[in-house]
């Protein structure tokens, strides 16, 4: 497609984003709403509100709205950056959640974030959080990517997930995977796409080269699965997950959108397993600079 193609698209997606900021420079739920739905890309979103000469005249309640319609993570966490956190009252903040105290005590002491997140998911308890129990994490330095994982445990299955149990009532398949092979020399040989299939205690790994290619493992001998995720500055972002099998073998699967900033097939899975095998181990996230 040639250049001035591309940047005609583009500007047309932009379109809505250029009306917002034409006029007065205030960035509101619904204009980014309206904005996201027009099609303007996640970068072009991102642009106007790190702008400086914009103000962002949003609460913590509707970064909840911004998430149910679908709006990347990417672009609530640059909104949620520009939110600033509200003026102590006389009284200290305190949640409606009283098990959020404990929370924040692990956020001060210095705990890695990955660990109080996967302490959280391990946890198996649910958390229905408030508009003031948002006010007490962001006030209390809670990173967007901790209060995301705090309100997952009361959303259940993510979408990827409940779609894959709408479609096959016997068994979980998830799409856009890679499974990561490694050369001889321990160099990045080209990554295989296919699909992993849960069903029962067997995961199948249905590979796109052929059914040659295919694999089996159970459940019931995983040694331990956790996730590898690259840190930024929004947060860690977790793109691939690891089987440990205890005979020795290691399988690795990656997000095949990883580089538009999507993770939800690994995330489907870790979901699924968590809540058909919640026995198995779940190992600490490793986090890659």
């Amino acid at each position: 497609m040639k250049r001035s193609t591309i940047g005609t698209l583009l500007g047309v997606a932009l379109l809505a984003l250029g009306a917002v900021a034409a006029g007065a420079d205030e960035l509101t739920v619904g204009s980014i709403l309206s904005a996201y739905r027009s099609g303007a890309p996640a970068n072009g979103i991102i642009s106007m509100v790190n702008n400086p000469a914009n103000t962002v005249a949003m609460t913590a309640a509707d970064m909840v709205t911004l998430r149910n319609a679908g709006v990347p993570e990417e672009v609530i966490t640059a909104i949620w950056n520009r939110i600033p956190t509200p003026t102590p009252a006389p009284v200290p903040l305190q949640p409606d959640d009283p098990r959020l105290v404990d929370l924040v005590s692990l956020i001060t002491s210095g705990m890695s974030e990955a660990i109080i997140i996967e302490q959280v998911r391990q946890s198996e308890q649910a958390y229905n959080l408030t508009v003031n129990d948002l006010l007490y994490l962001k006030q209390n330095g809670a990173r967007e990517t901790m209060i995301a994982a705090l309100m997952a445990t009361s959303t259940g299955p993510s979408e990827a997930t409940a779609t894959a149990l709408a479609t096959a009532p016997s068994e979980l398949a998830f799409d856009d995977l890679v499974l990561v092979k490694k050369g001889l020399f321990g160099s990045f040989s080209k990554d295989h796409p296919g699909r992993l299939v849960m069903d029962g205690d067997t995961l199948t790994w249905n590979d796109g080269r052929g059914a040659k290619k295919n694999f089996q493992f159970q459940t019931s001998g995983i040694e331990k699965v956790w996730y590898t995720c690259e840190a930024r500055s929004s947060g860690n972002f977790c793109h691939q997950i690891n089987f440990k099998i205890v005979k020795g073998d290691l399988y690795q699967f990656q997000d095949s959108r990883r580089d538009s900033g999507s993770n939800a097939a690994v995330v489907a899975v870790m979901e699924a397993l968590r809540t058909d095998s919640p026995r198995l181990n779940f190992g600490t996230p490793t986090i890659k600079d």
